[in-house]
């Protein structure tokens, strides 16, 4: 019994396929500049997005229609708020702060709960979830 033969067409098609995805490879491989076959992601390279170097800005809206901008300042550990003034287009200078010593603050200006009465409440509900029997406590 003789089977059928297949046509040579569908071969050359398939080692054209294989030639041209070859070719691709050696472009891709060829237009990186660097010898590595690992690279870093593209988006590493790219500066930050809302400033660099320790300053940052970010654009906020300071009321209902007001906008400005605030201004980060890392290594002077400062804030600034600048508002944009549309009818005279100036950038003008609301309110600037430093909070190097903000940060070492625990509690100030917090209404309650207070830090103490949350923690109470967590391991109150810690003690439930356990199956431990806690004192009634009132509240005053």
């Amino acid at each position: 019994m003789r089977r059928p033969r297949r046509s040579r067409s569908i071969l050359y098609a398939l080692y054209l396929n294989a030639a041209l995805l070859a070719l691709v490879a050696v472009v891709l491989l060829a237009r990186r500049g660097d010898s590595s076959l690992l690279q870093a992601a593209y988006g590493q390279n790219q500066p930050p997005i809302a400033g660099g170097a320790g300053v940052f800005v970010m654009p906020g809206q300071l009321s209902s229609n007001t906008w400005g901008c605030f201004l980060l300042d890392v290594d002077a550990q400062t804030l600034c708020v600048y508002q944009y003034s549309g009818g005279d287009r100036e950038l003008r200078l609301v309110a600037a702060r430093g909070f190097r010593y903000d940060r070492r603050l625990m509690n100030y200006n917090t209404e309650k709960p207070s830090p103490q009465e949350v923690k109470a409440l967590l391991e109150k509900e810690q003690n439930a979830l356990r199956g431990e029997s806690t004192p009634p406590t009132t509240n005053p």
